[in-house]
């Protein structure tokens, strides 16, 4: 269960990021109510340039709190960001157990991990404890509950394309080359995400082009999609992609693949989220 990226993507380009203020100043919520959970999006700041997202289960209870920061569209030094590349995590992240008490506490930093990473027993006491420094684990200990000291891997453990990076790139030049010309088309972001088992389930697509809204090139959002979802296997009888950790446990992720045009030359970039 996660925030849903594109549905935050949706709310940047269909709308301009302002929200009703309350009489002490702070943004009201936006709510909406899903099969499984529901999601409350709450603004702050001078502009609401920063939100939260609190997922609540069913019956009520709190299950996961994250902090984000939207970038404006034209950066100090000129550059223009697409709406993918505008929201970062940046602030508290909190993850609770069912009881209602706290799993994970963190804190991501311009949508890296950054800060004390806290992980708990169901009874409050220390399971792991870490440190990043903007997105660098430095310091890592885990216990048992007992308090015990325990060696450990990595807590987070993100996706992985398990193909050579070449042939990666000789697909994806064959196939988009064209599309993205540096003009007409200057980058396209797909969003995978990707199951337990390492399977592709869902691509969703935002194309940054000379027109206002992705919306607006159907066409080329469909064509990526197509290109993406049949890409070759490149082992034999192997899913492309190894699936994310999380505590030992294998669950869902999203890679974003971007693809671009600078100095005339096509590029590609692989960015992985739990």
């Amino acid at each position: 269960m996660k925030v849903l990226y594109f549905f935050l993507l949706g709310m940047l380009a269909g709308c301009p990021m302002m929200a009703q203020s309350d009489s002490a100043g702070i943004s009201k919520a936006q709510r909406r109510s899903l099969a499984e959970y529901d999601e409350e999006i709450r603004y702050y700041g001078k502009h609401n340039e920063y939100f939260t997202v609190r997922i609540f289960l069913k019956n009520g209870s709190l299950f996961r709190q994250d902090s984000y920061t939207i970038l404006p569209k034209r950066l100090a030094n000129g550059i223009l960001l697409d709406s993918a590349s505008r929201i970062l995590r940046h602030g508290p992240t909190k993850i609770m157990y069912s009881t209602g008490q706290v799993y994970i506490s963190c804190d991501y930093k311009a949508n890296l991990l950054n800060g004390p990473f806290m992980v708990l027993y169901e009874d409050g006491a220390v399971k792991r404890r870490e440190y990043y420094r903007s997105g660098r684990l430095t310091q890592s200990q885990c216990y048992m509950p007992d308090g015990t000291k325990q060696t450990c891997v990595p807590f987070y453990q993100t996706a992985q394309f398990l193909g050579k990076s070449k042939y990666l790139f000789a697909y994806l030049k064959q196939k988009l080359d064209v599309l993205i010309d540096g003009e007409r088309i200057r980058r396209i972001t797909a969003a995978l995400t990707i199951n337990e088992i390492g399977q592709v389930i869902k691509v969703g697509v935002v194309v940054n082009s000379d027109l206002s809204a992705t919306s607006q090139m159907p066409d080329a959002v469909s064509y990526t999609q197509n290109i993406i979802r049949n890409m070759p296997e490149w082992t034999p009888e192997k899913f492309n992609w190894k699936p994310a950790m999380n505590d030992g446990i294998a669950v869902p992720s999203t890679c974003f693949l971007t693809v671009f045009r600078i100095y005339g030359t096509m590029q590609y970039r692989l960015d992985y989220q739990l």
